[in-house]
């Protein structure tokens, strides 16, 4: 059997074996869930909205300080 992909609250890498068929342990099931709803969701629009927002203001700062 392998060891458990899950992780604990500390970060560190869950050290329980695996269940039969899958790459998580019984106490990190829900990992396995969210790591699978993850791999099929799509794009988080709050996520670009705030990178697009960011390299916005980067860019206004650049052209601001370099146009002298």
């Amino acid at each position: 059997m392998a060891q458990c992909e899950g992780k604990t609250k500390k970060g560190d890498r869950c050290k329980r074996e695996s269940r039969t068929g899958t790459l998580f342990c019984n106490i990190h099931m829900d990992q396995e869930q969210r790591a699978r709803t993850q791999r099929t969701e799509e794009w988080d629009r709050d996520a670009i909205v705030k990178a697009a927002i960011g390299f916005a203001l980067v860019g206004a700062i650049f052209l601001l300080r370099f146009r002298r």
